[in-house]
């Protein structure tokens, strides 16, 4: 198909202060969250941060073994404050050491991720992390157990798919791939930043089930080694970001 060669085509400019600042206003809408006027611009721009989560708990349960029944990204502000999830994958695992691998999984990913989507971006290939999200999420509106919002999203984005087709122009096909491409990096950045202080948090917080308690019961290790290394893994990302910001510079 023609709009696939030209898309895995095009190529494009990293401006890492765009990033900079989509992660910076991600960061003041996630702490004014509990507010209602920022309570569904919050649910907006975490939605691929928590899908990226979510996805790392079920591609690491399937690399070890596991089983995958439901992957689901709350939208309803009762539900998260009811529950205080922001989305949650249903799992199986026959062995214990799938289920650690498996919730190891969901903090590895977002960092994973930005990492991936700054290396395609600083040679050249934003399609390429544009086009990963894409079957990403193509593979949630098949799993998930409550379509309804993928599916309106899917509507959404039709005639932003069906502009591209129609017009295929390069510049507007450039347009595109650039706000899509470094949306999903600055979200994805500040979800690092953020959840690195919530993990902080978590660590020296007592009677909150997380996933770092779930840790310690499978594997009778402290949860502050568990946070360490989440911590470490999110440091070094961010690290490689001021890295490539120095070197273009």
């Amino acid at each position: 198909m023609q709009l696939i060669k030209d898309i895995l085509n095009t190529s494009m400019t990293l401006h890492i202060y765009w990033v900079v600042l989509i992660a910076i206003a991600y960061i003041v809408v996630h702490q004014k969250r509990h507010s209602s006027s920022f309570a569904m611009l919050d649910i907006i721009l975490n939605y691929i941060p928590v899908l990226t989560h979510e996805f790392g708990h079920i591609l690491f349960n399937k690399i070890s073994g596991g089983h995958t029944e439901d992957l689901v990204i709350v939208t309803s502000r009762r539900e998260r404050i009811e529950t205080s999830r922001q989305g949650f994958a249903i799992t199986r695992a026959r062995h214990r050491s799938t289920m650690i691998i498996t919730t190891l999984g969901g903090y590895m990913m977002p960092p994973i991720m930005l990492a991936v989507g700054l290396f395609a971006g600083y040679y050249h290939y934003p399609s390429l992390f544009v086009l990963s999200y894409t079957a990403l999420f193509i593979y949630f509106v098949i799993i998930t157990s409550r379509k309804g919002i993928p599916i309106l999203l899917t509507l959404l984005l039709a005639p932003m798919i069906y502009g591209l087709i129609q017009n295929g122009q390069p510049e507007f096909i450039v347009i595109v791939l650039s706000i899509v491409y470094h949306f999903i990096l600055g979200v994805l950045f500040g979800e690092v930043l953020q959840s690195t202080w919530t993990i902080a948090i978590l660590t020296f917080t007592r009677h909150i089930d997380w996933d770092g308690s779930a840790l310690r019961k499978l594997t009778g290790i402290p949860v502050f080694v568990f946070s360490l290394l989440w911590i470490a893994f999110n440091i070094y990302i961010v690290y490689s970001i001021v890295n490539i910001l120095l070197f273009q510079n």
